[in-house]
């Protein structure tokens, strides 16, 4: 007995000296510590800081970012005519149904369908709002029942789609048909999606561009060129993939590709839509032959 309490007493005697030594390891004077120490606090310190440093930095990039992003956006957007969602009927909001935020808009072909370009498509499941957003039929949206590719080479996506639902549309929507032909001499205007907020569409005026010059934008050399029908624009309006290209109240085409940077170019592009005649008349649109 008297052995194995000497023994428990070697075993607490050991156990307080370990506690005692990282104890002593933390609060030792600068003084009286080996040189690997110092190098291995110093360098410790030193990491703390550049991680702190790095982190502050990093915030302070992406918040200046996010500010000099809102204002460009804000300028845009005050330099942008805007119209009223429900002047123009015939122009669907496709929306995120998660996010509820306006990801391009459509044109309203048929009483049950909406002609789209493929990337709406791209954000996950969508809805569609019709009319005037103000009317408690219409704002709360439509589902999207069913959905045809129509392949297209004059999108980046390579597809359109016609998106159609099952639901009553009828009392918010307006129908557009589809121009067959393009009159180069007559006035354009373009319907698109605004930087923010799904009440409003931006508008503006533009000119049909004989030459089809799109070389300033290297993703637009991809799209086949006699299947765009490129504008040149009157307005400071992004356009956006999507946008409706309309000429005396007929849908001529679907913005091709979004082109943001307006300081580089005022051409804007479009898929054609006369290229897909035999496909969209199959599926019951309405196309006008008139110039």
């Amino acid at each position: 007995m008297e052995h194995d309490s000497e023994s428990n007493k070697v075993i607490e005697q050991s156990d307080k000296e370990e506690y005692e030594f990282s104890f002593n390891f933390i609060n030792l004077p600068w003084d009286d510590r080996s040189k690997n120490s110092k190098i291995g606090i110093i360098s410790l310190l030193v990491a703390i800081f550049v991680a702190t440093l790095a982190l502050v930095i990093n915030n302070l990039v992406f918040y200046y970012k996010r500010f000099d992003a809102r204002s460009i956006y804000s300028n845009i957007e005050m330099d942008c005519n805007m119209v009223k969602a429900d002047e123009h009927p015939y122009a669907a909001r496709i929306h995120s149904i998660s996010s509820n935020e306006l990801i391009c808009i459509g044109a309203v072909v048929s009483i049950s369908s909406v002609l789209a370009n493929e990337v709406c498509l791209k954000s996950g499941p969508i809805q569609l709002k019709l009319g005037n957003p103000t009317n408690p039929r219409c704002k709360k949206g439509f589902s999207i029942d069913a959905v045809d590719l129509i392949p297209h080479e004059g999108v980046i996506t390579k597809s359109l789609v016609l998106l159609s639902t099952l639901d009553y549309i009828s009392d918010c929507i307006k129908t557009i048909k589809i121009g067959a032909k393009v009159n180069a001499d007559k006035q354009l205007y373009i319907i698109g999606r605004p930087y923010r907020g799904g009440k409003s569409f931006s508008f503006q005026l533009a000119k049909y561009n004989n030459n089809n010059n799109f070389t300033s934008f290297e993703e637009l050399r991809t799209l086949n060129k006699n299947k765009t029908i490129c504008v040149d624009t009157f307005g400071k309006c992004p356009v956006r993939a999507g946008d409706l290209l309309v000429q005396k109240g007929l849908l001529l085409g679907l913005a091709s590709t979004s082109v943001n940077r307006r300081e580089e170019s005022k051409t804007a592009c479009f898929a054609n839509l006369s290229v897909v005649y035999s496909e969209l008349k199959a599926l019951d649109i309405k196309f006008d032959n008139k110039i």
